[in-house]
């Protein structure tokens, strides 16, 4: 017989993540992809994420850091959920992004990098009712998980050419959630309350490589591959399920003839079905496609500190699908998430340039046709870079 903790961590990773309406959006299935770029991408709604060397989707990029830096995000975003004239608000704090890198020569360059490939926090709350004995008891069931899927990176990148540069990375994905299940009784004197919780891991690999083409100072082609390895659910030291780490391919150019002025292009398809087995067989899941457009621009100057400008759009879908909840109980038909977010930042240089700091903030809405649910956000990224 599986024990309780097993059977609570099987039933929730496959419970659509609902709050008090219907539920978020963007938790449902394994989490939330936060894209794994940093700041200056992200205000730019992500188009600079194949040639930005803090960002971790293109490890050829990592050689554009030129000099050893060490880089820190934090990222709270700021949740409403909408259902008619009701409304449910939450904080969810994140830290999605370290990363660091130093030059071994001349023209090659290596990184380490540890971020979030997807994050799951989020806490459900039901009202229920059970039969004990005589009695009809009722009751308060909550449901709460708190972890990530994480990926560390160790990348290298090499410019055989001026115009050329190449990258290649090995992926260690890993991770828990932290799974609690509590009942507690409106009858507190003769019913006590119940609490079991359970921490489920996930162990994987993949790797990836990419390319820069640079048209001299005036563009840039950029691409990239991740091929997934297996990824396995672990609780304790036994598999619950296995699947494949979901491979990825992107597609970039930039427009850099300007001086201090990058206007971008990205596209890429994240191949999330390879995740399916780690789920229940119901479990419905879409392909990610996330596209947009933005650009990074010199603007004024305080003193001898210029500051970079930011903004962007961004069309994406999100991996996991929603499944309503329905009268009587039970789920009914499932449609995808689309998210659609545009941003606003900006840089600066500190310490005479021995540090930087990025600011980004990124107003995101998300729906969907399986149910009348709205999800808006503010998230705040805050990117600080510090060069030893």
């Amino acid at each position: 017989m599986p024990s309780l903790s097993r059977v609570l961590a099987a039933t929730l990773l496959v419970l659509p993540a609902a709050a008090r309406a219907q539920g978020t959006l963007s938790t449902q299935g394994f989490g939330y992809p936060s894209g794994q770029m940093s700041t200056r991408t992200l205000g730019t709604g992500g188009a600079l994420a194949e040639i930005d060397p803090l960002s971790v989707t293109n490890p050829a990029a990592l050689i554009n850091l030129g000099a050893s830096a060490l880089y820190f995000q934090a990222e709270p975003e700021y949740r409403t959920i909408r259902l008619g004239s009701a409304s449910d608000r939450s904080t969810i704090a994140r830290y999605p992004l370290v990363a660091g890198g130093i030059p071994l020569t001349a023209s090659l360059f290596a990184g380490v990098s540890v971020s979030n490939l997807l994050d799951r926090s989020f806490e459900t709350v039901g009202r229920g009712s059970q039969l004990v004995g005589t009695d009809v008891v009722t009751s308060t069931n909550t449901f709460t998980s708190d972890g990530a899927i994480g990926d560390i990176r160790l990348a290298l990148a090499w410019a055989p050419a001026p115009w050329l540069h190449l990258g290649l990375a090995g992926h260690a994905i890993t991770g828990d959630n932290r799974l609690t299940s509590q009942q507690r009784f409106d009858d507190s004197t003769r019913y006590a309350a119940i609490r079991d919780t359970a921490t489920v891991s996930y162990v994987g690999n993949a790797f990836s490589g990419g390319v820069e083409a640079y048209a001299g100072r005036y563009g840039v082609v950029a691409a990239s591959y991740r091929r997934g390895g297996p990824l396995s659910l672990k609780h304790g030291d036994t598999t619950l399920a296995s699947a494949h780490v979901p491979d990825r391919l992107a597609l970039s150019a930039a427009f850099l003839g300007i001086r201090g002025t990058s206007l971008a292009v990205r596209t890429a398809k994240e191949m999330w079905s390879d995740m399916k087995g780690l789920g229940s067989a119901g479990l419905p899941i879409s392909e990610g496609w996330d596209t947009s457009i933005g650009a990074d621009v010199l603007g004024p100057r305080f003193g001898s500190r210029s500051l970079q400008l930011r903004a962007g759009a961004r069309w994406r879908t999100l991996p996991f699908d929603v499944r309503p909840i329905v009268a009587g109980g039970g789920f009914g038909p499932s449609a995808s998430v689309s998210e659609k977010s545009y941003s606003l930042g900006a840089g600066t240089l500190l310490a005479r340039g021995r540090a930087a700091l990025d600011l980004a903030a990124i107003r995101a809405t998300r729906r969907s046709s399986a149910t009348a649910v709205e999800e808006n956000a503010w998230t705040l990224s805050v990117g600080i870079t510090v060069r030893p």
